[in-house]
């Protein structure tokens, strides 16, 4: 279903009854997408967790998932994402809140049920491998969820996770002693100006001299402020990196083209000293976590329809999220490492999906497998 991008249990179902369709895979005896999602409900996740584990190591061993060129560390990002709501429908693991609906007199407000989940991801790496994925119980915060997904992403990954990156909602001692007791590293972004680091980091900045680099039509300031002990709650000191970037960028305005200068300020905080990473590096891995937002769960939203509710069961749920991951890495290693350069001329991952479909039809239930030669 979600190599051919189906998209749902139903419109399995409707391929599935096409006659000697899919019968190689299935046999003839089809299931319905109630079937589908009763299964699903009773799926070993552990199973799954460890399938996707030696696929994503024994692609690291085979350099099927390579980083930038030169780099020797291996960066993870985190981030939290809602999967749907619903206003009717629950279960025992949904988060609830209360929403807003109506205008004027007809204001009322309502429950609105939801489900999220933290993600762990490669980053700076191609292919985007996601490493193990973790529901967000009822009542519960998304930094509490990521530190029990990364305590088992450091037991199954353990030398292939070098560097932990993560928003502002990370910058607790909570989570990050959970990456350092662990042996890691870590790069968050700081935004609270009402905190001790951010304050005395944006009082000593005017000592350190900026480095300045020239990124095409942007042109970016670093400071490196090192040995800052005013994390108080973390009890370590920390670095922090404030990068100001200044980019020319072309819009139409009124209908003229017109060039507008844009400004953006970044702080990073990490425990990595500067004789080891610089500070722009630092940078680089703070901006690879959108990676995480943009080749994970945007395409995913978008193109592999993670945000639909196949079925509201929380086993469900969890699998399916973790199939899909399974999905995702593995139609992007035949796309990128097994198809000629010559087939990918023409051909995108979402058409690859159609043609996988248009080679399976022709088939007309034949098996594909080779006959099993048995001895004696």
């Amino acid at each position: 279903m979600f190599v051919l991008r189906l998209k749902s249990f139903n419109r399995l179902e409707q391929e599935l009854r096409v006659a000697k369709r899919l019968d190689s895979f299935v046999g003839r005896r089809k299931p319905s997408a109630d079937t589908i999602g009763r299964v699903f409900s009773g799926f070993d996740c552990a199973g799954l967790r460890r399938t996707m584990m030696q696929i994503n190591r024994g692609a690291w061993r085979r350099k099927a998932i390579h980083g930038r060129n030169g780099e020797s560390y291996r960066v993870v990002a985190v981030d939290g994402h809602e999967l749907w709501a619903s206003r009717s429908r629950c279960c025992q693991q949904c988060s609830v809140r209360e929403v807003t609906v109506g205008k004027g007199k007809k204001k009322r407000k309502v429950k609105e049920y939801y489900h999220r989940v933290v993600v762990a991801q490669w980053v700076g790496v191609n292919p985007p491998a996601i490493l193990d994925i973790e529901l967000i119980k009822a009542g519960e915060g998304e930094v509490v969820a990521a530190r029990r997904l990364l305590e088992r992403v450091f037991i199954n990954y353990s030398r292939l996770v070098d560097v932990i990156t993560a928003d502002a909602l990370y910058l607790e001692a909570p989570f990050i002693n959970t990456v350092l007791d662990a042996g890691k590293h870590f790069v968050i972004v700081m935004k609270q100006e009402k905190r001790d680091l951010y304050q005395d980091a944006d009082r000593l900045r005017s000592l350190f001299k900026p480095r300045i680099i020239a990124e095409g039509s942007k042109t970016i300031q670093i400071r490196d402020i090192p040995e800052l002990t005013t994390f108080g709650t973390l009890g370590r000191i920390v670095r922090v990196v404030w990068a100001e970037e200044e980019a020319v960028k072309h819009k139409v305005i009124g209908g003229k083209l017109t060039d507008v200068q844009e400004r953006e300020t970044w702080i990073w905080v990490t425990d990595l000293p500067a004789n080891l990473v610089s500070a722009s590096r630092v940078r680089q891995w703070g901006h690879d976590r959108w990676n995480l937002e943009n080749r994970g769960f945007n395409e995913l939203v978008n193109l592999w329809n993670m945000d639909h509710c196949f079925i509201h069961n929380a086993t469900a749920i969890e699998a399916l999220l973790l199939t899909l991951s399974l999905a995702f890495l593995l139609t992007y290693l035949f796309y990128e490492r097994n198809l000629k350069p010559a087939a990918r001329l023409f051909m995108t991952r979402l058409a690859m999906a159609s043609r996988l479909l248009q080679d399976l039809v022709p088939l007309a239930g034949s098996n594909i497998w080779p006959s099993l030669q048995r001895s004696g």
